[in-house]
């Protein structure tokens, strides 16, 4: 409406802008029920200039589109070869035509960018729906030792994750536990629980965990809860396995945040576009690590390094063996045992990366330090996550599709089409709320500081 006023100088009425607007899209893009039927052509001519690729498309006995799962070649190698095993997994809603959920499964490379793994398509968050992604995100890396799937409290992930994964473990995400818990106990914003709670969930030794979890027992309902939810689960000093520094799924929803206008779109545009940020991301960390000069990743592995030498230059090491050596440190001393690469402050084997006590004891027998760190955090390892290359789909028109691929029926979803634009803003997670900005000027809601307006009166001045 705006642009017609300004460009040819009269109004329209709202509805026919909209209709403008839709015919717009349609000639742009195609309906939304093109994008189903053009679906597995899609699917052939990625997988065709991508080899390694997976897609599956399942549906209904009458054709009717239920499930989509697509998991780039590339990325499939690059984690089994070069990922720590540690998946985020997480969904969003669509807002197109036939609404529907995203699923995403992510990882963490050694720089700590995100590494895109998986995606999948349903109609909605059910036991049916995540076991089917589950099974084809199996098929799809196959069998993972020490595999660490991290989730937010979903039922329908923790009913069904370990039938399908049955040797992993599942942890939850700290940050969606802490909302859980804040709503859950009626506690404040600035709750010192909440402080102990992040502090215990991301404590390497169970004596420092202990030492945090003691003063949230202070509230003894606070307490029991967490202990119902399985500390285990958002402990990464109880948890069996190893989830390394991945404390969140905030990986799984940066993924949803940069898709939010892509997530408007039909089917086969929405692939597109996921498709273009993966040719975009590969191509940036490949030159990233191929400029890369240090020994370790520069962003996690490099950097913490670095700060643990300066604070290892302050420390007293004390030999006990010719494998141990106690380390003074002048708070929690550490236990160093180089013949089974472990310290009592349990930072060493749970990131697989120095810590300050190994440090110090790798200079007092002036050993080299990176050698003690994992391959996962290493410039080549980096590299290797990112040697192969990918391709985005061509035009429509310079696709070779052959007859029995083109003779496959893929209808739209068996879903009510409500009328109505789709909700656009994100909705809060339980226990998250919403943080209402004021201006610092006059302190009123609705606007900021640049953009206020209102007038402030003068104080009387004694």
């Amino acid at each position: 409406m705006r642009d017609v006023k300004h460009n040819f100088g009269f109004s329209i009425h709202y509805s026919k802008a909209w209709k403008a607007r839709e015919l717009a899209l349609l000639s742009i893009r195609g309906s939304a029920e093109e994008a189903y039927y053009i679906l597995p052509a899609y699917c052939y001519e990625l997988e065709r200039m991508n080899p390694g690729t997976k897609t599956h498309i399942q549906t209904d006995e009458n054709n009717h589109f239920v499930y989509l799962f697509m998991a780039v070649g590339a990325c499939i190698r690059g984690f089994r070869s070069s990922m720590r095993p540690v998946i985020a997994v997480d969904a969003t809603h669509l807002k197109s035509k036939y609404k529907g959920v995203m699923f995403v499964a992510n990882a963490f490379d050694g720089n700590r960018n995100i590494y895109p793994l998986a995606f999948g398509i349903g109609d909605l968050e059910t036991d049916a729906s995540w076991h089917w992604f589950f099974t084809k995100l199996h098929e799809a890396i196959g069998e993972c030792p020490n595999l660490v799937i991290i989730s937010d409290r979903n039922v329908s992930i923790e009913n069904v994750w370990n039938k399908v994964f049955p040797t992993a473990q599942h942890s939850i995400c700290f940050y969606h536990m802490k909302g859980n818990m804040k709503c859950t106990c009626k506690l404040k914003k600035h709750d010192h629980i909440l402080m102990h709670f992040e502090k215990a969930a991301k404590s390497y030794s169970i004596a420092e965990f202990d030492c945090h979890f003691r003063k949230i027992k202070r509230k003894e309902h606070v307490a029991q809860y967490l202990e119902e939810a399985g500390l285990h689960k958002w402990s990464r000093a109880h948890m069996d396995g190893r989830r390394y520094n991945v404390m969140t799924t905030n990986i799984a929803e940066s993924i949803n945040s940069v898709l939010r206008f892509a997530r408007m779109m039909p089917v086969v545009h929405l692939i597109g576009e996921i498709m273009n940020l993966l040719v975009k991301w590969f191509t940036e960390h490949r030159d990233l690590a191929l400029n890369c000069t240090t020994t370790l990743c520069p962003n996690f592995g490099e950097k913490k390094l670095r700060n643990r030498l300066e604070d290892a230059a302050r420390m007293n090491v004390v030999k006990v063996n010719n494998a141990q050596y106690n380390v003074l440190d002048g708070y929690m001393d550490g236990l160093v045992d180089l013949t089974n690469n472990s310290c009592s402050c349990r930072k060493f084997q749970l990131e697989q990366l120095p810590c300050k006590h190994v440090v110090a004891v790798c200079r007092f027998l002036k050993v080299n330090v990176y050698s003690k760190a994992s391959r996962y955090y290493t410039r080549k390892t980096w590299m290797d996550a990112y040697s192969d290359s990918i391709y985005p789909v061509q035009p429509h028109g310079r696709w070779d599709i052959p007859e029995d691929v083109r003779s496959q029926v893929v209808l739209p979803p068996m879903a009510r089409v409500m009328p109505g634009r789709r909700k656009k803003l994100r909705i809060p997670s339980h226990g998250e709320g919403t943080i209402r900005r004021k201006c610092s000027r006059c302190g009123s809601g609705g606007h900021n500081k640049s953009t206020c307006k209102n007038n402030i009166p003068l104080c009387n001045v004694s």
